[in-house]
C-alpha cells in the first residue's frame, strides 16, 4: 500500500500538471459573411482553450446558408444549444476539464457590415463577463474605440476574468478589403453589489439594529472589505464611526471574541454518527474563524480546533 507522504506527492504533480485555465465557448451575437456562403459554428463563437479535436468540428459544422446581399438573418438560442451541447460534452469527456459556455439571446447574421459602436462593444464585454458575477449589476464607462476606417466586422478576445476596475481587451478587426487589423478597446467596468447603507450616522460600540441600515447597490470594484451578511450584522459593535449613507463592511464591525482562554467550551470531531464530542479548555481567546489551542483537563494534553461558534470549537 502506497504510503501517506506519496500519495500526496502524486496528488499534488497531477494538480500541477492539470490546465490551468476552464475551456471557453461564447456565442457571438453578431457575425458579418459573405452574401449565400455556407455559415459554419465557428464563424459564431469565439473560443479559448478549446482542444483541437472540438476547433475541427466547430469549423467542419454547417449551420445555415447566409442570406443575400443586404439581408440579414437570426438564430435563435435553442438551435445553438443544440449543436453546441454535444461537442461541450465530447470536450469534457476529452479534456477532462469543465466549459464555459457564454450564450447570446440570438445570433444575428449579417452581410454588409458591423461598425465598432460603443453600444455593440459594451453589450459584448457585459455578455461575457455577467455570468461572473451573477450577484452583480455591471456598468460599462469610459469605453475608448480603436479609430479604423473601413470596418467590415470585428471580434473581441475576452478573457473569462471579471476586470477590478480598469480593463484592456483585444479586438480583432477585418477591413472591408478583407485585410485583418488587431486594435485594443479600454474602459473601466463598474460591479455593483447589495451591500449594507447606513440610514444615520452610528457611534463607535454603538450596536446596529435593523432599522440602522438598508440593501442598496454600490459600486465595490475597488471595496476595502468583504460585505457582511445579513446574520453578521444584528447586535454586531460599530469599531468606527460610520456616517449616514456609508457601506458598512466587514471592516466597519467590531470582532467580537467567542472563546475566552480559560474557559471550558464544547469541541466536536466528526459528523453524523461518528460525531464525538467532549469538554476542553480555551488556551487563548478567540474569535469565529481562529484556531485555537485546547487542554484536556483530565490528560493535560493540548489539541487544535477551529473556532465555529460561540463557545463551539471544531477538532482539526
Amino acid at each position: 500500500m502506497l504510503g501517506k507522504a506519496v500519495l500526496v506527492s502524486i496528488l499534488l504533480n497531477f494538480a500541477f500538471a492539470a490546465p490551468a485555465e476552464d475551456a471557453v465557448i461564447r456565442v457571438r451575437p453578431h457575425v458579418v459573411v459573405t452574401p449565400k456562403s455556407q455559415v459554419t459554428l465557428a464563424q459564431l463563437i469565439h473560443t479559448q482553450g478549446l482542444s483541437k479535436t472540438s476547433e475541427e468540428q466547430a469549423a467542419d459544422t454547417a449551420m445555415t446558408q447566409a442570406p443575400a446581399y443586404g439581408e440579414r438573418q437570426e438564430l435563435a438560442p435553442a438551435s445553438l444549444m443544440e449543436v453546441l451541447r454535444p461537442i461541450v460534452q465530447a470536450e469534457r469527456r476529452l479534456t477532462g476539464r469543465p466549459v464555459k459556455l457564454i450564450m447570446a439571446k440570438g445570433v444575428v447574421v449579417d452581410t454588409l457590415k458591423r461598425d465598432i459602436i460603443e453600444d455593440s462593444v459594451a453589450a459584448e464585454l457585459l455578455q461575457a463577463w455577467q455570468p461572473l458575477c451573477s450577484e452583480c449589476k455591471l456598468e460599462i464607462e469610459g469605453l475608448s474605440l480603436p479609430a479604423v476606417q473601413g470596418v467590415r466586422d470585428w471580434s473581441l478576445r475576452i478573457r473569462p476574468e471579471l476586470p477590478r476596475g480598469s480593463f484592456s481587451v483585444p479586438i480583432d478587426i477585418v477591413r472591408l478589403d478583407q485585410s485583418p487589423v488587431k486594435a485594443w478597446i479600454s474602459g473601466r467596468v463598474v460591479a455593483k453589489r447589495k451591500v449594507p447603507v447606513a440610514r444615520r450616522a452610528l457611534a463607535p460600540n454603538e450596536r446596529v439594529q435593523t432599522n440602522d441600515y438598508a440593501w442598496e447597490f454600490r459600486d465595490t470594484s475597488h471595496s476595502p472589505d468583504g460585505v457582511p451578511q445579513e446574520g453578521d450584522l444584528i447586535g454586531r459593535k460599530v469599531r468606527m464611526g460610520v456616517r449616514a449613507s456609508d457601506v458598512l463592511w466587514a471592516a466597519n464591525l467590531e470582532k467580537e471574541k467567542a472563546i475566552h482562554r480559560g474557559e471550558f467550551v464544547q469541541v466536536k470531531s466528526g459528523q453524523g454518527l461518528w460525531e464525538v464530542s467532549m469538554t476542553l479548555v480555551a488556551q487563548q481567546d478567540a474569535v469565529i474563524g481562529d484556531i485555537i489551542s485546547l487542554k484536556n483537563p483530565k490528560t493535560n494534553s493540548v489539541m487544535v480546533g477551529q473556532v465555529t461558534g460561540q463557545g463551539q470549537v471544531e477538532l482539526r
